[in-house]
């Protein structure tokens, strides 16, 4: 796109251009290096150890862990992420999620594995488990909750298509109440707390609630975010801490000014997300196979997993079907059991133990469950016997059938699984509409939780959810059934029913990534679409059933490492399941199983290439969703306000950015509001719906470039090295990954070269020749886009200007020297930033220079 030809737009980009560089503020991670292929590890075991260093061992210096914050005994705490300015779940880089700490422990777990084959000391996975504990609130923190023998919860409607109905009220003549409750205090009574995690601290006291001055590194504090149903996206929330002090917001209704009416009391509360303890029971579950285990770790995931019980309830107790807001007035007893891992179970209580409450979840999504970790809690003889509630085995023989039910339930005609299902029908137990497919008597939900965006768009959740069936397809093959076949999920046993999904979504998956020869890289699927719905569950599997239910590619990409390789783990473990011998170079071959491990083996040494950098790995992104920083309007009700630690207030009509003025002082912000500001200009808007935010129309917010360092990210890096060094040891990197051979077969896809031209035109180049090296007029940071208004950008200028000013971080090519040299004076100088201004705004035309005549 082109400027406004106006002197005004002009000079507010020369400003911005001109001061980017200067405000930006140094970041913890260095400037990339790209790693030079050839020298690095030769084999996978060695790569996974020297990430390992980088993320853990020198995880402090280099950003991924919390240098003020350590735990006892373990590791600094790990941040989401190394950068800080991001907005995806957590609402800032530094804060840490339960998620977080589940893959510390996971790749502590592959840590001690391969450094004990590698003749190295390993004893991390203690480590990592008492890291995970700083996300568990202490005892004190849960003031009194473990000597209440009951909890309810008054019901309350939740309202998916309005946030601004909150906040809801509920009413003591309609509470559920909680029936195992009692089974964990009597079981784990030493224990004295709700052994799960909260999902989301500020590690360093970014928001203040922990008392630290303002720009200083503070203590450990929980928060929380999302309180506010479907259409509450995380640019919408309002960050709050989850103990109530009345310090803070306003003085009647402290920090939960915007979520509750007349008077709030000095409480606490905490909410988990069981996806990530099943991770980390996972995790200690491989360490025991592996010969790494520790008895002592294994006793606190199975009391972690057996309270997990409470996520295998309604949200108020109500009885599975129940299909009435005023059914079950003091819950449904057991009959609310939908035995899934739902999306969470929270709890609470007065600051003084007077009270306490809990509820479950209503909602169920398919990534949330884990066959893996229940098989592993049933069977492994550590985590069996820690379990030590009344009816655990139990529950999680039911649980394990029930979740392997819902993948068979869920699959599409296509392969990927669609979204999952509730117990509770447009947020109040609404009859559910004729036709609607049902579950255990659970209603289906194309994106279930959330829907801006929609919870099912993201691959990610396929990638988590079916590497854990594939592990554990693995384990069965190579073990057989540790039922001993009295887990049938949909008449079929663990063992076929596990085949029937994974055949038909690897597939797919393998189908669908793509390997360009033109530019020796990837693209794997990063967005689905849905059409249709599954059939009724009548408990029994039956093929073909879901002919209508379908999905279609949305989006695809090479920057997500974490999904990419989340993906190549999955790979792994279905080819070595089927059987898959491999040494060397892994060859495609004919098969199913033969073409994933190849798929697998290419997804990870791409990773590698592109994203090896000095601290990590990382490859540069972008995210026009951004602009909603600048934006998105973040409702507070009318007539009521509340005062932030650092003095700032916010109301009705606050932004995002009103409720984080701290972002500002954040890397890439300068460089985002520059962007946003030029979109602004030409008349870019947010377009909000039911179905999500369209930020379509902030394209040069899209072309600010990010280079993130993910906690997540990296741990499934490491995870995908470390099955690949477990599984296929004899196995090698590629020389060059980028070369594909002839037999590359369905995954390879050619792509034409851009033709080049002289002519000034909105589709074609205007290139020169220096000697053996073309230069693309104006392309400072290398595009390569075959339309000039793309190619030739804002970001090209923001580029140019950072390189002037001599920012460290601004990273640029010789061939983007070359282009950005567009009056050919044998280097970048000012008149060459001032002619690409002249360009953009449209005072001078394309190519209109030495360069490119």
């Amino acid at each position: 796109m082109q400027f406004k030809k106006t002197k005004a737009i002009l000079a507010a980009v020369l400003a911005a251009a001109t001061t980017a560089s200067a405000t930006i503020i140094p970041a913890s991670a260095a400037k990339q290096t790209h790693e030079d292929y050839a020298s690095a590890p030769s084999t996978y075991a060695k790569r996974f150890l020297a990430i390992y260093d980088d993320v853990v061992t020198n995880g402090q210096t280099n950003g991924y862990l919390s240098s003020k914050n350590v735990a006892s005994g373990g590791f600094g705490v790990p941040y989401h992420a190394v950068e800080e300015l991001m907005c995806e779940a957590p609402d800032y880089g530094h804060e840490t999620t339960s998620e977080a700490m589940s893959y510390i422990v996971w790749i502590a777990a592959m840590h001690d594995n391969i450094a004990k084959k590698e003749g190295e000391s390993g004893k991390d996975l203690a480590k990592a488990w008492a890291t995970l504990e700083q996300m568990i609130p202490s005892a004190t923190d849960q003031n009194s909750f473990w000597s209440k023998n009951e909890l309810s919860a008054q019901v309350c409607k939740e309202y998916p298509k309005d946030v601004k109905s909150y906040p809801s009220t509920g009413s003591q003549e309609n509470v559920g109440i909680n029936p195992i409750h009692s089974k964990f205090t009597s079981a784990y009574q030493s224990e004295g707390r709700e052994y799960l995690m909260h999902w989301l601290a500020d590690v360093d006291d970014w928001y203040g609630f922990g008392g630290s001055a303002e720009g200083t590194q503070g203590t450990f504090t929980f928060i929380n975010t999302f309180q506010r149903g479907d259409q509450e996206s995380c640019f919408e929330t309002i960050p709050h801490p989850c103990t109530e002090d009345l310090k803070y917001g306003d003085s009647q209704l402290g920090m939960k000014f915007a979520f509750a009416k007349g008077s709030t009391a000095k409480q606490w509360s905490y909410t988990n997300a069981p996806d990530a303890e099943d991770r980390a029971i996972q995790a200690v579950y491989a360490a025991n196979r592996w010969g790494v285990g520790d008895t002592s770790v294994s006793a606190k995931a199975a009391m972690m997993g057996d309270e997990c019980r409470n996520n295998m309830f309604d949200k108020y107790y109500k009885a599975i079907g129940c299909q009435s807001y005023e059914s079950d007035a003091k819950g449904g007893g057991l009959d609310g059991q939908h035995f899934l891992m739902s999306w969470y179970t929270a709890w609470g209580g007065a600051a003084d133990g007077q009270w306490a409450w809990q509820i479950g979840c209503s909602h169920s999504h398919q990534f949330y469950q884990n066959p893996l970790a229940a098989y592993g809690l049933l069977y492994d003889k550590d985590l069996s016997s820690g379990m030590k509630a009344e009816g655990a085995a139990k529950d999680y023989t039911t649980s394990l059938q029930r979740q392997l039910e819902m993948y068979l339930w869920l699959q599409s005609a296509d392969g990927p699984f669609a979204g999952g299902c509730t117990n509770c029908y447009n947020g109040d137990y609404s009859t559910y509409p004729s036709g609607v497919p049902t579950f255990y008597k659970m209603a289906y939900i194309e994106h279930p939780v959330y829907a801006d965006p929609g919870s099912n768009h993201w691959t990610g959740n396929q990638f988590w959810a079916t590497q854990r069936l594939a592990e554990l397809y693995y384990l069965v093959c190579k073990n057989g059934d540790a039922s001993d076949g009295k887990v049938t999920p949909g008449g079929l046993s663990i063992k076929e029913a596990l085949k029937t999904v994974l055949d038909k979504w690897v597939e797919y998956f393998v189908t669908t990534t793509k390997f360009d020869t033109a530019k020796g890289d990837f693209e794997v699927v990063s967005s689905l679409d849905w059409t249709g719905a599954p059939a009724d569950w009548s408990g029994t599997y039956k093929e073909g059933a879901n002919s209508s239910l379908k999905c279609s590619i949305a989006g695809t990409g090479n920057t997500d490492l974490g999904c990419a390789n989340s993906l190549a783990n999955t790979l792994i473990y279905y080819a070595a399941a089927n059987g898959v011998e491999a040494s060397g170079e892994v060859k495609e071959g004919t098969s199913l199983p033969e073409k994933a491990l190849y798929t697998a083996q290419r997804l990870m040494d791409l990773s590698w290439y592109y994203g090896r950098d000095s601290i990590g790995m990382s490859r540069t992104e972008h995210n026009g969703s951004l602009a909603r920083i600048f934006d998105q309007e973040v409702y507070i009700p009318s007539g009521v306000s509340g005062k932030y630690p650092y003095g700032y207030e916010v109301s009705n009509g606050a932004k995002f950015i009103d409720l984080r003025p701290m972002y500002k002082n954040l890397e890439y912000y300068t460089e985002l509001e520059t962007a946003w500001k030029a979109d602004v200009a030409n008349g870019a808007k947010l377009s909000e719906s039911l179905t999500g935010t369209d930020c379509s129309k902030y394209v040069n917010v899209a072309e600010v470039d990010l280079d993130y360092h993910r906690f997540w990210h990296i741990g499934d890096v490491m995870m995908a090295l470390g099955t690949m060094a477990e599984l296929y040891p004899d196995v090698t990197p590629l020389e060059d990954p980028t070369k594909f051979g002839a037999s590359t077969g369905t995954t390879a896809s050619t792509s034409e070269s851009t033709t080049s031209a002289t002519t000034e035109s909105s589709t074609t180049s205007a290139t020169t020749s220096t000697g053996s090296t073309e230069v693309d007029w104006g392309d400072a940071n290398c595009s390569g886009e075959s339309d000039v208004s793309k190619r030739v950008t804002v970001a090209d200028a923001i580029l140019v200007a950072r390189v002037k000013a001599e920012d460290t971080k601004a990273k640029i090519t010789d061939a983007g020297k070359a282009n950005a040299d567009v009056n050919g004076n044998d280097g970048i100088d000012d008149e060459d930033l001032t002619i690409l201004l002249q360009y953009l705004a449209g005072i001078v035309k394309y190519g209109a220079t030495k360069t490119a005549s």
